[in-house]
């Protein structure tokens, strides 16, 4: 009874997950996505903006992003010029890509890696320059983005004379400027950060930077990574240079222009390839960036054991969701029948690979998770086709895929046997059984005595991965996925068989 609950447990929690999707995941949105105003009318007048577009114009940036904060990209091609005006909030402008140039109170020269600081009342047009014109990030501390409504800007544009000229000078913080970090120690463990600058080590944005909210540039290249962390608040990443991946419980690839947010205790990381490299802003809702005290960082590290924990449960999730096979209705005797064929092959593929891992053990702690599971699953197979009492059927690619775990089993060490075992086959044979109770329980002793016989099967020795050295973990990763794979062809096989 308990397996039974538990697996009914697994159900509703992945169609929880579902229904929470996206209130609670890690979404990506690109720039493209967002709506792009490109010229605004004033008292009759069209005023041409380039490319504005607001974070907000998304209704789930609109949703997460703070009331008083305002985001937007801007973008001018070479000789495309923003008119001068100014507006009665400070804001900030970083350039992400190009060069340009700005003109009105102050004439300087601004260029990818550049912080511009506007003061309130400094009066300010931008010029593209060089083969590309720019792109920047513009942010304002308030509800309303400058350029957020085509109708009433938040902005003026004629001269004015009400605050001195010094007072009003621009001010470019260029990205060297900023001192770098390189790493961060969590419980005595050193993580490598690439390169981080946190743009509250200099005093001008410090003060600038209201109490919920804080910015830093983040530089990971050459096969560098960031590794699998959670933090207490949302934040987000925008990449404006180069590419990457995302790295936690799944991977995704990252471009230059995607905005991920990340909601408070969402795992999270990010990685380079040897030939990648990527510069990005890290924002994060709160007056203190994550890692401005390198010896106290205000985030949690995954360990390695963790990260592999993590992966699978994400990936046996996507695996019940988006297979097609768990969605075909099984209603006729004989397509339960061709069902228990299947899972014949499996199971008498799985028995020979119990003999096995036995066999191979070179390890007492290991030899005693592996004998008692050889013990719990002796006979099996032979039980499934008394009760089948049909011919075995042979297909290709059901006996390759269930051969391919066998064959691999040869080439393991003991730990990585208990993550393609327990981890992935005993898993899937969790979410298999789950799944296909309520129809074949009734007339499938096979079924039955499984949710009772198997339970804990997928748990078992895995705590003995603790004790594995972190640089063991890359093949672990490679093998949990390679293992998947191939389950996922055996069950996406057996759907086809069914129809």
């Amino acid at each position: 009874m308990r397996k039974f609950i538990s697996l009914l447990v697994f159900q509703s929690m992945i169609i929880k997950r579902e229904k929470n999707m996206n209130q609670t995941a890690i979404q990506t949105i690109n720039r493209q996505e967002l709506a792009c105003l490109t010229e605004i009318t004033l008292e009759g007048e069209i005023t041409q903006l380039g490319e504005v577009r607001n974070f907000k114009s998304h209704p789930y940036l609109k949703k997460h992003i703070p009331e008083d904060i305002s985001i937007s990209w801007s973008a001018l091609k070479s000789g495309e010029s923003l008119k001068e005006h100014y507006h009665p909030c400070a804001s900030v402008l970083i350039i992400t890509e190009g060069q340009g140039r700005s003109t009105g109170d102050s004439h300087v020269d601004i260029k990818a890696g550049d912080v511009v600081y506007i003061p309130e009342w400094n009066l300010h047009g931008f010029i593209g320059k060089g083969e590309n014109g720019f792109k920047a990030l513009s942010i304002q501390f308030q509800e309303t983005a400058i350029f957020e409504s085509e109708e009433n800007p938040e902005t003026t544009y004629f001269d004015r004379e009400s605050v001195p000229l010094e007072q009003r000078q621009l001010q470019i913080i260029a990205r060297d400027e900023l001192p770098s970090i390189h790493e961060a120690v969590v419980n005595g463990i050193r993580h490598d950060l690439g390169t981080l600058k946190n743009f509250s080590s200099n005093n001008l944005l410090s003060k600038l930077f209201p109490s919920n909210f804080s910015c830093a540039w983040v530089k990971l290249e050459n096969g560098q990574s960031l590794a699998p962390h959670r933090h207490q608040e949302d934040s987000m990443i925008i990449l404006t240079e180069g590419e990457g991946s995302f790295a936690a419980d799944k991977d995704f690839p990252l471009k230059k222009g995607d905005i991920v947010f990340v909601p408070e205790s969402a795992n999270h990381g990010f990685k380079t390839e040897a030939d990648q490299s990527f510069w990005a802003l890290s924002v994060q809702f709160n007056p203190t960036g994550l890692y401005e005290s390198q010896e106290s960082p205000r985030v949690k590290f995954l360990s390695k054991f963790d990260q592999l924990i993590q992966r699978n449960n994400q990936i046996a999730e996507d695996f019940f969701s988006n297979n097609h096979t768990f969605k075909m209705n099984i209603d006729s005797i004989e397509k339960q029948n061709i069902l228990l064929d299947c899972l014949q092959v499996m199971s008498d593929h799985f028995q020979r690979l119990m003999y096995l891992r036995v066999g191979l053990c070179d390890s007492k702690a290991h030899g005693k998770v592996f004998m008692e599971h050889f013990l719990e699953e002796l006979g099996h197979d032979k039980s499934l086709a008394k009760e089948r009492k049909r011919e075995k059927i042979w297909d290709p690619i059901l006996e390759s895929s269930c051969a391919w775990f066998v064959q691999r089993n040869y080439l393991l060490d003991n730990s990585e046997r208990i993550i393609m075992v327990q981890m992935v086959l005993e898993k899937c044979a969790h979410i298999f059984y789950s799944h296909f109770a309520n129809i074949l329980q009734k007339k499938s002793e096979h079924i039955h005595s499984h949710m009772h016989a198997d339970e804990g099967h997928d748990e078992m020795g895995v705590e003995l991965l603790k004790d594995e050295p972190d640089y063991k973990y890359e093949r672990y990763f490679e093998l949990q996925k390679e293992s998947w794979s191939i389950m996922n062809l055996f069950i996406h096989r057996i759907g086809e068989l069914l129809q």
